[in-house]
């Protein structure tokens, strides 16, 4: 038996993600080849810094974000592409699509694929490959979400994570506390997010505080979206708010406005940041070239909203999963020595990775 992880794109750096992975049960079988995302550039004109891999088998989609899934559009059209039902709603159509449970099982070419809710956004997965004793990839996850579910994965030998915060360790309720003494701005509050992920859970945070002055844009996910889709993919606690919201218009004279778009490039969160005496930016998420530039300059501020794991979420996980090999993704890693001290002695930086037979020979100190 042989296990091959090669990470194309996503190891040393948040940048596209994209995963192969390489299975042969013994030399006389037929080699079973799975990338694991398809990410697009995060940064206008950038590389998406992968080509698809020859004879594949079958690609996963964690999740409907552009640095995973943006690749589809070079994608050829034979290669089979699964992803949850929510998920497959913002692919390309011209794939050949198969349908992943949020939460189940799934045969594919023989390989049994375990799919979880992962807590970052409408539909999204983590993905459990019976191959050896395991690899698991959590794509992006989140542990805090009030919104979306995480649920706990099998086993895994091999662990494949989401460290886009790197060891960052602060909770989400600070990062909400912060967020509050902006609401105190005579401007109003314009914030580009991710319109499947973060943006609901947003106006859902603000409802529970029983502040109703906020607008979800066009192509932000609707209350009612979220409630027609599949039961495991929201939190139960969450239904009750839920209920209660009900879609409105687009309203850009509202104190809080929660805009499609976390780039701020595209849609009504361009056309109002063009308009800085009227509305305060404020990023959430990740921070490209101009919203970086604007926030050196003070015309836009940055306050962290968790939808990635925290340090301790990322610990909670390697002990869960009792992994050997541990490698965290998205994030540069200056010093491995930290890294182990905090994760433990699984951690390392290789992007390649090649587990043999039965005893899973690997040097854990490359």
């Amino acid at each position: 038996m042989k296990v091959s992880i090669d990470i194309l794109s996503g190891a040393g750096r948040k940048t596209a993600a994209a995963i192969l992975v390489t299975y042969e049960a013994d030399p006389q079988s037929k080699l079973i080849r799975f990338l694991l995302d398809a990410g697009g550039a995060l940064e206008v004109g950038e590389d998406k810094g992968w080509t698809q891999p020859d004879h594949l088998d079958a690609i996963f989609i964690s999740h409907d974000h552009q640095d995973h899934m943006g690749g589809l559009i070079d994608i050829d059209s034979k290669v089979p592409v699964y992803a949850t039902s929510p998920v497959q709603q913002q692919l390309p159509s011209h794939l050949n699509l198969h349908t992943l449970p949020i939460c189940g099982m799934t045969n594919v070419s023989g390989i049994k694929v375990t799919t979880g809710s992962a807590g970052h956004s409408f539909g999204g997965v983590w993905l459990h490959l019976d191959m050896g004793d395991g690899v698991f990839y959590s794509g992006d996850f989140s542990l805090e979400s009030c919104l979306y579910p995480f649920t706990m994965p099998p086993q895994a030998d091999v662990a494949l994570l989401d460290a886009s915060y790197g060891l960052y360790d602060n909770s989400l309720e600070q990062c909400k506390n912060a967020l509050l003494h902006y609401l105190k701005d005579e401007r109003a509050l314009l914030m580009p997010v991710p319109q499947t992920g973060r943006a609901l859970e947003m106006a859902c945070w603000l409802a529970s505080l029983g502040f109703h002055d906020w607008t979800l844009g066009e192509d932000c996910i609707a209350p009612e979206t979220v409630l027609a889709g599949p039961e495991d993919s929201v939190c139960g606690e969450i239904r009750p708010i839920l209920k209660n919201m009900k879609s409105q218009p687009f309203n850009p004279n509202a104190k809080v406005v929660l805009c499609g778009d976390p780039d701020g490039l595209s849609g009504e969160a361009a056309v109002l940041l063009q308009q800085p005496e009227r509305y305060l930016p404020v990023y959430t998420g990740h921070l490209p070239e101009h919203a970086r530039q604007a926030v050196s300059e003070d015309r836009a501020y940055f306050e962290r909203w968790n939808v990635h794991p925290r340090k301790q979420d990322l610990k909670r996980l390697v002990d869960h999963l009792g992994c050997r090999i541990c490698v965290p993704l998205f994030h540069t890693m200056k010093d491995l020595n930290e890294w182990r001290q905090a994760l433990g002695p699984s951690v390392t930086a290789d992007s390649y990775i090649e587990l043999e037979c039965i005893e899973l020979d690997y040097d854990l100190n490359t």
